[in-house]
């Protein structure tokens, strides 16, 4: 069974209309089937995707077939009147054996054609034998997604808090990110990305982002007599739930119930989910100003940046990708991109954090282009609830010998400004 996915597709639809691209459909339909014969049989599922049954092929020769197939449709162009278009493909076949359900072929044909279009442009063909990986992941998957519903707590789950440390006053504050922990059946780690990837995947995000928001309020509200330092402590948002009126509507709910831990919350939602809706987005931060939580962009220079809508949608922070900032001291350009974001932030009255620092010589250029808070491995690393108490300020926990000089010398020389106070917005983050 092949999975087959029309690479520039969407193109012809969006510049040519629909009528353009059922056209192209029906002369790729014809010049496949033409090719395999009547033994086989294909069918469209979708816009751009197709399956293929190819009878009585092993594997290799089925691949081989497949890679016919690539050629044959991308070798020349289809014409419509007189426009000519050219369609790249990728395809992910599997091996049929007994006893497989049609719906985990699919899914695992799905899953190699997915990899095949990640490792090139198009053209590229992927294929899974019966003892591939891809068909354990998928019964792992199912058995995640039957354990993340909304009818009982997904007790596999757990929090980690990461330190943010402000540059301006090292030891003025401990504030924190609170990050995604989980576990397998079997007790070992499971990595939270691949837990959110699946729960996003089969429309389930929504259960962590509840269940995490839910406990970090309660535990904030337990031990806000233990956190006198903290002003902030930032909480993901996926774009799901934010686009997810009875998600919102608990979290609004749950926000009511804890006004004390809600004031110190800083909801963190990607540049890219803010741009991607922006109406939506400006609507929930309204709503939650109501609360006093905060609101910060993340990831933010990852790929989708325009400066354009930051004005309008006022953010309180901004977080720089770490991407950007773990090789801004090795690369001047980078460190010029850091520095254009920071003094960005600042002028609009906003604050800034540079994800990933990880060594002294990073945690430096952050300081000379004037970022606001660092967060990354070179303070502290993620750590429990109940050690994140055991620190009355972020760099409690900076243990390296060259970190903890470079924090000595950027208070020794930092700068000062606003009669005479370290550089403040009014705005109640700092």
């Amino acid at each position: 069974l092949a999975y087959m996915d029309l690479d520039r597709f969407k193109t012809v639809n969006d510049l040519f209309g629909h009528t353009a691209g059922d056209e192209v459909l029906r002369q790729l339909c014809n010049r496949i089937t033409k090719s395999m014969g009547s033994e086989h049989l294909l069918g469209r599922i979708g816009g751009d995707e197709f399956l293929v049954l190819l009878r009585g092929m092993a594997l290799t020769e089925a691949s081989s077939k497949c890679r016919e197939l690539v050629e044959l449709i991308d070798g020349s162009p289809f014409r419509v009147q007189e426009l000519a278009f050219r369609i790249g493909v990728s395809f992910g076949a599997v091996e049929v054996t007994p006893g497989i359900e049609v719906v985990d072929l699919i899914a695992a044909a799905d899953r190699a054609c997915r990899e095949a279009k990640r490792i090139a442009t198009s053209g590229h063909v992927v294929a899974y034998g019966a003892d591939a990986p891809a068909f354990q992941e998928h019964d792992e998957e199912r058995v995640l997604v039957s354990r993340l519903t909304p009818e009982r707590a997904p007790e596999f789950l757990a929090i980690a808090m990461q330190p943010i440390m402000s540059l301006h006053d090292p030891q003025g504050s401990l504030d924190f990110e609170v990050l995604l922990r989980a576990r397998a059946p079997d007790g070992s780690a499971m990595p939270a990305g691949r837990v959110i990837s699946v729960a996003e995947a089969h429309g389930r995000v929504g259960v962590i982002d509840r269940w995490v928001l839910g406990t970090v309020l309660e535990w904030l509200d337990t031990h806000l007599a233990q956190l006198t330092g903290t002003r902030f402590v930032t909480v993901n948002f996926s774009g799901a739930s934010i686009n997810d009126e009875q998600f919102m509507a608990d979290a609004y709910a749950m926000l009511r119930a804890h006004p004390r831990a809600a004031a110190r919350l800083c909801a963190e939602i990607t540049e890219g989910v803010a741009l991607r809706d922006f109406t939506q987005t400006r609507r929930v931060l309204e709503r939650l100003r109501e609360f006093d939580v905060k609101l910060a962009l993340d990831d933010f220079g990852a790929g989708y940046t325009s400066f354009m809508y930051l004005s309008d949608l006022q953010a309180d922070v901004i977080k720089i990708d770490g991407a950007i900032v773990e090789s801004a001291a090795r690369h001047p350009s980078r460190l010029s991109i850091v520095q254009a974001i920071s003094d960005l932030s600042r002028n609009l009255g906003m604050r800034s954090i540079a994800e990933w620092v990880e060594d002294a010589a990073t945690l430096r250029a952050m300081a000379e282009v004037g970022i606001d808070y660092i967060q990354g491995y070179a303070i502290a690393r993620p750590m429990v609830p109940r050690e994140i108490l055991l620190g009355p300020h972020a760099a409690h926990w900076v243990a390296d010998g060259t970190i903890r000089t470079a924090l000595a010398d950027i208070q020794a020389n930092r700068v000062v400004v606003d009669d005479g106070a370290i550089y403040s917005t009014g705005k109640s983050l700092h």
